[in-house]
């Protein structure tokens, strides 16, 4: 500021008058870098948070805190970029490849079985699976996080090998000629013992990882949770709702059958050749 007051500048006569005769001159803070994206001046906020709690953090920032700034500043824009853009990234694709695998799944059994309602019922369990990892979440306070989605996938793998179990087993008492609910009760008996002790082993040798508090633990807490309670929940699906589903489906193929006999003799009826008198 001091080298300012002996600082002249030249006018259009060509003579030469000190600048605070002109000028008022401020000092202030000014800007050093201008950030662009996408050619838009951009501003980063940073910011230290602990790991666990930053879907929190995002999830207040976008409910809370961002309608109230855009509504001041109308004309800005909000955009994520860094690990927060990385992580949408990351779940866009990882929903692109689950639809994927879960294709690749159906078409696979629908292959073993030659049928286009087994595949479905055996899958029935997998939104059950979800729905036990978002309880697990809940019941230990833990937020979901991208592992979390990686126990969800191992979660669904492990009930559909469950149901495949029980519906291979009664497929093949079908074909010894049992009746469908004979079938249906002697599978779910026999395959019992194997689907419970599965699911239990799974939920107790996990138990250790999810009471630990250390941060090695809680690193991997999301993923040990979405499989142990994915896997629980769908116990009951598995020895209850796929059982029940197979009735209702076998009750319903039976009389879509009578169905179809009925309507057929009815338009032989209708269109046969009449006799001559």
């Amino acid at each position: 500021m001091d080298s300012l007051n002996n600082f002249r500048i030249r006018t259009p006569d060509g003579r030469e008058i000190p600048l605070f005769s002109v000028a008022e001159v401020e000092l202030v803070s000014g800007v050093q870098q201008i950030q662009r994206q996408d050619g838009e001046r951009v501003v980063r906020v940073y910011a230290d948070v602990t790991r666990e709690l930053m879907s929190d953090i995002n999830d207040d920032i976008v409910d809370n805190f961002l309608p109230v700034l855009q509504e001041r500043y109308p004309e800005m824009g909000l955009g994520h970029s860094g690990q927060a853009l990385a992580e949408a990234e990351f779940l866009e694709e990882l929903r692109s490849l689950y639809m994927v695998a879960l294709f690749i799944m159906y078409a696979l059994i629908a292959v073993a079985f030659r049928s286009y309602f087994l595949p479905l019922l055996i899958m029935t369990a997998i939104p059950f699976a979800f729905m036990g990892a978002v309880f697990g979440h809940l019941a230990f306070g833990v937020s979901m996080a991208l592992f979390s989605f990686f126990g969800i996938g191992a979660a669904a793998g492990v009930v559909v090998n469950d149901n495949l179990v029980l519906v291979d087993y009664i497929e093949k008492l079908r074909k010894k000629g049992i009746e469908s609910t004979t079938a249906v009760i002697d599978a779910a008996v026999a395959r019992f013992r194997p689907i419970l002790l599965t699911t239990v082993t799974t939920f107790v040798g996990l138990m250790p990882i999810m009471a630990d508090r250390s941060t090695d633990a809680k690193f991997l807490q999301p993923a040990v949770l979405s499989l142990a309670f994915g896997v629980l929940f769908a116990l009951l699906v598995t020895l209850f709702l796929v059982p029940s589903l197979y009735s209702i489906g076998e009750d319903m193929r039976e009389k879509s059958i009578v169905l179809g006999q009925f309507i057929k003799r009815q338009f032989a009826a209708i269109f046969a050749p009449r006799q001559k008198v």
